[in-house]
């Protein structure tokens, strides 16, 4: 059945793990994927299915889908599609995209990751007519919809037990250190006692804390969990807030 009335939005993410933390960050945020047997229902009431989507209403009776687009380099990719299209398919009233910028932070050079002028420009070379407004979302069709950017990177100094490259792993590993001081130092003591190890990145870091504290919750739903531990929600909310991202979210879910 089809739910005249209703918005849809799209968050495009780089992967599963992505997918599991907005699945958790939604569900936190009052969302519910309202499923009837196995299946979610979209607004013109179509099965939420393929690509690995997910699909969750709002309490304000609206649609939110999570695309993972295999990798960072298909988030920009799936964006043009799915713009290029909305005079066919849907037209989200939001269009999310969430990157990881790859960047070492504080470094000068090397990786930026995408970009707000980056994607300015590319959504400017599929309609002309496109204009940022003042709370940086780029608005086509006269603001029918909007276009935003996630980047997940965070100011904190680097410590024991958190990655130094911006990404989503890095955003975890820092909140899980705040709130349970005593495992970043745990973790770095793992990592640097490897045996002819590579270097500890940002998976190393995830899945040693993962492995430490979370084994029972496997890979996908670690990331899922970490908005059921109240502790470590009272840190990335914070975090989450620097980035501009909990500003995004909370607009979703309205």
């Amino acid at each position: 059945m089809s739910t005249p009335g209703a918005s849809e939005a799209v968050v495009l993410c780089e992967g599963f793990h992505d997918r599991a933390f907005w699945a958790g960050w939604l569900e936190y945020l009052g969302c519910s994927a309202r499923k009837s047997g196995q299946d979610v229902f979209d607004p013109a009431g179509k099965v939420v299915k393929g690509e690995g989507q997910f699909g969750f209403w709002t309490r304000s009776n609206n649609f939110i889908r999570v695309v993972p687009c295999g990798g960072r380099d298909f988030v920009l990719a799936a964006a043009r599609f799915w713009l290029a299209n909305r005079a066919t398919g849907i037209r989200p009233s939001r269009l999310v995209l969430v990157v990881d910028p790859d960047a070492v932070a504080g470094a000068s050079t090397g990786p930026t990751g995408l970009r707000q002028e980056d994607l300015e420009r590319e959504i400017r070379a599929i309609d002309a007519s496109a204009r940022a407004n003042a709370d940086d979302e780029i608005e086509l069709d006269g603001g029918a919809t909007k276009v935003m950017l996630v980047r997940w990177e965070l100011a904190d100094d680097d410590g024991p037990g958190v990655p130094a490259v911006q990404t989503l792993e890095r955003l975890v590993c820092a909140a899980i250190c705040a709130a349970y001081p005593g495992r970043g130092p745990a973790v770095k003591n793992w990592l640097d006692g490897r045996p002819l190890a590579p270097l500890a990145g940002p998976k190393e870091h995830a899945w040693s804390h993962m492995a430490g504290w979370y084994a029972d919750r496997g890979c996908q739903d670690f990331y899922k969990s970490l908005w059921q531990d109240d502790a470590v929600v009272r840190e990335l909310r914070p975090r989450l807030e620097a980035c501009g991202a909990w500003r995004i979210a909370a607009l979703l879910c309205t």
